[in-house]
């Protein structure tokens, strides 16, 4: 499981996308998901993050890691056991990084979110909070500057605790694919 981290803006999902294809290419067993999904429980998520739903800090971390809970149980985890890779933009990583702010909490976020096994590969794309906003086409509660150097600062920790593997996100669309296809290719032995 290859999981891709960053704030909106950031080139995760453009990049994601463009590992599965590669691998998809060269004949590799693949499959690519995301979180939040499209689940009943995923459903009222995306809702909550629209601010057409309300519901506390808590309610929504509870929300994201049973989504989580039941992504790994129904479809990443009979993909991995069947021998296809499987490449996840979002993973456990974002709500430790959102909700770690949004609650600030970082650890109780970790205990709920402890029963999903944490990624063989995770890939942390760096982008300046500003330029993510600037680049971001989607909208959520979560759009705003100072809460988002906050959630940049707590990926930057799980960089440097070896949890996520950080690549930079300046640059053209070739230029930031070429550092994580490199980082998926060596992780991969290709």
């Amino acid at each position: 499981m290859i999981a891709f981290e960053g704030i909106d803006g950031s080139g995760k999902t453009t990049m994601s996308t463009r590992a599965y294809q590669t691998l998809k290419t060269r004949g590799l067993p693949v499959a690519y998901t995301f979180e939040p999904t499209y689940s009943r429980i995923g459903s009222i998520i995306h809702l909550m993050l629209s601010d057409d739903v309300k519901g506390s800090g808590s309610l929504q971390a509870l929300m994201f890691a049973a989504d989580r809970v039941n992504h790994f149980e129904a479809e990443i985890e009979p993909s991995l056991t069947s021998g296809v890779n499987v490449l996840v933009d979002r993973y456990v990583y974002s709500s430790i990084a959102y909700q770690g702010v949004a609650l600030k909490d970082e650890g109780w976020v970790r205990t709920i979110n402890n029963r999903v096994p944490r990624a063989d590969l995770a890939i942390y794309i760096d982008m300046d909070p500003k330029t993510g906003l600037e680049r971001s086409t989607k909208r959520s509660i979560f759009d705003e500057l100072e809460f988002l150097e906050e959630v940049r600062a707590i990926y930057k920790r799980m960089v440097a605790s070896g949890e996520l593997v950080e690549v930079d996100g300046r640059g053209s669309e070739e230029e930031v694919f070429s550092r994580v296809w490199k980082r998926v290719a060596d992780y991969l032995s290709l």
